[in-house]
């Protein structure tokens, strides 16, 4: 005998839909004050320098933006091809071709992302400065007299390119190598069948494919260089950041860095505006039927493109780590005089990095809740205001750490004082810092939510925080976890915001590492180094564990 299952009655589904309307308001409401508050500490550093006086602005034009401006922009163009350099060409060679252990390949590759750029800035400062490893060793085992040895400056523009796009060429790598890897064969075949060449097809049919998703690694990259602050300081290159941190530490003339952080803002804004058109572009795209790629034979190029893969996985993962590890236990197996004053041991990296771990995951928890409610708004209802509220919560990424860092010092200076220099500040710029990487991620994560799945659950009685609860969220559960892991990495490395807004005493790995690195004592500066590189490759290695797994089921659906 069949059993039926009844339906609500006529009036618990009109209740239901009472419900869902005043909860479809409250959302509304709340993603709007979200986005309004996003906006407050990009519209505060705008009205502070407008309000500036005119001499400040005739000053700063005439001596300082043309040379900032110059410098930015280079150091973001040099960077920004090398990054692609790297990254399209690794991708090709782990996704296009036989090269061997492509799956090892391919997580090590990422992995650079877990070193914080300024962070790969000491360790080459310790290898090749005067006086660092390479001139001592040149002298003592080489014969070379002291200053004698040839070595590359790298306290320039080439040298800050170099160290940060060995940082960030993850950002290329990684799109463009799942590009290439979902690339339908058929398309390969069919242009092989009018005529064209192996060599006129990859340049015609295959990297035409993957340019945007080369293009939306590259809007990353110059977003990051643009808020670099860490190792444009550490390698003493004079950009925007670096000036608006002299202007606000240094000198206080708090005016003069709200001049110069607004100069920035308007030269991230194009990135940031490209980056979200990419964004919406790909969500249009549609798959069509699959077929496996086609794997290009390396032959007797094979031992040549191991070398270029393993000089790249060398310089962008290896080198930090050793350095990194050398230092952190010869300061433990033979301290100095210098490491005995300082006195960084196991307990005080401990310290450290619990601090980290509970900052980091307080700001992401904090971000991660607030941009939910933005995201359900964009999600489940398109239009010109949902994407409105994304372009608000968004606009924290045209701000760079160190600009969130100034906005909430004059903030709270001069509106709630009390609440100056403490955790509460703190955690409240994270969460603005990571903002827009949470919304970002929360769009995509509920995006695999069916509304059909919300639609059913509300026709059998459930109000709009039931359907939350018990549907939503736990269909988009990877997805969010996912966002939150990548919001915990970003705010482990944090420095800028960190360095402004921290309470007094309340250190953190970067602190550690930014104030012992300032003052040369390198030994001091590995182990918090170090701590923060391990937690921060688990955290990834997650994350692409996730996405790995993800992708088979989608392979196989």
């Amino acid at each position: 005998m069949k059993q039926t299952i009844p339906l609500p009655a006529a009036h618990t589904l009109r209740a239901s839909m009472v419900v869902w309307r005043s909860s479809s308001a409250a959302l509304h409401i709340v993603a709007t004050l979200v986005g309004v508050l996003a906006i407050i500490p990009l519209a505060y550093i705008l009205i502070r320098a407008l309000e500036a006086d005119a001499a400040i602005w005739t000053r700063l034009w005439s001596r300082q933006i043309p040379v900032l401006a110059g410098n930015t922009l280079a150091l973001t163009a040099t960077t920004v091809a090398l990054s692609i350099l790297f990254g399209c060409g690794a991708a090709w060679l782990v996704e296009r071709t036989d090269l061997p252990g492509a799956r090892v390949w391919r997580v090590v590759l990422a992995l650079p992302l877990a070193i914080p750029a300024y962070v790969a800035a000491i360790c080459w400062l310790i290898l090749f400065r005067r006086g660092g490893v390479i001139d001592q060793v040149a002298v003592e085992w080489l014969g070379f007299a002291r200053g004698t040895f040839p070595l590359p400056p790298i306290t320039n523009l080439w040298g800050a390119t170099m160290v940060i796009s060995l940082c960030v060429f993850p950002y290329v790598f990684l799109p463009v190598g799942a590009a290439l890897r979902s690339l339908d064969r058929s398309l390969e075949e069919a242009a092989r069948i009018t005529g064209l060449s192996a060599w006129k097809t990859l340049w015609r049919v295959v990297l035409p494919l993957a340019l945007p998703a080369a293009a939306g690694g590259a809007l990353l990259v110059a977003l990051y260089v643009l808020s670099d602050f860490g190792t444009v300081a550490m390698l003493r290159y004079r950009t925007f950041t670096l000036a608006i941190f002299q202007q606000f530490a240094g000198q206080v003339d708090r005016s003069a860095a709200a001049i110069l952080s607004f100069v920035l803002i308007g030269m991230a804004v194009p990135a940031l505006y490209g980056a979200a058109w990419l964004a919406r572009r790909e969500r249009r795209m549609t798959r069509t039927r699959w077929q496996p790629r086609r794997l290009t034979r390396l032959g007797r190029w094979r031992p040549l493109a191991l070398l270029a893969v393993g000089l790249l996985t060398f310089f962008s993962l290896g080198l930090p780590l050793l350095t990194l590890s050398g230092l952190t236990l010869q300061g433990w197996l033979f301290p100095t005089e210098v490491d005995r004053i300082w006195g960084v041991n196991n307990a005080g990296v401990l310290r450290y990095a619990v601090n980290s771990v509970g900052l980091a995951a307080a700001a992401a928890t904090g971000a991660i809740a607030l941009a939910i409610f933005p995201a359900l708004v964009a999600v489940r209802r398109p239009g010109r205001w949902g994407n409105l509220l994304l372009a608000a919560c968004q606009s924290p990424f045209a701000l760079p750490g160190i600009i969130i860092g100034l906005s909430f010092v004059l903030l709270f200076n001069r509106w709630m004082p009390m609440l100056y220099g403490t955790l509460i500040v703190l955690v409240t710029g994270f969460v603005f810092r990571l903002l827009p990487q949470a919304v970002t991620a929360n769009e995509s994560a509920l995006r695999v939510v069916s509304p059909s799945l919300e639609q059913a659950a509300r026709t059998l009685g459930n109000n709009g925080l039931q359907t939350f609860r018990h549907v939503t969220v736990p269909v988009a559960a990877p997805g969010l976890l996912a966002g939150w892991v990548l919001c915990f990495v970003t705010a482990m490395k944090e420095l800028p915001t960190v360095i402004l807004l921290r309470p007094p005493g309340f250190d953190t790995l970067p602190v550690r590492i930014w104030v012992a690195a300032s003052e040369s004592v390198h030994t001091q500066a590995a182990p918090p180094a170090f701590a923060l590189i391990i937690v921060t490759v688990i955290t990834l290695l997650v994350v692409m564990r996730h996405q790995a797994g993800m992708e088979k089921v989608l392979s196989h659906s």
